[in-house]
């Protein structure tokens, strides 16, 4: 699993916007992909950086 959110960080990296943005907060800039039962949820902070906020399990609340 490590390995998959690894990969999907990546991901995320080459493409910001690619994320949903997160409903349990009111602003553009934080996102987030689902990778199996988890949500990495992070923040766009300039066009060519995010910072990972969150790993969480998907039952988990914010």
């Amino acid at each position: 699993m490590v390995e998959k959110i690894t990969k999907r960080s990546q991901q995320i990296a080459q493409f910001p916007f690619s994320g949903r943005t997160v409903s349990e907060f009111k602003t553009q800039q934080i996102r987030e992909v689902i990778e199996g039962n988890y949500r990495i949820i992070y923040y766009l902070k300039s066009d060519d950086q995010i910072d990972i906020i969150a790993v969480i399990h998907g039952k988990e609340n914010i």
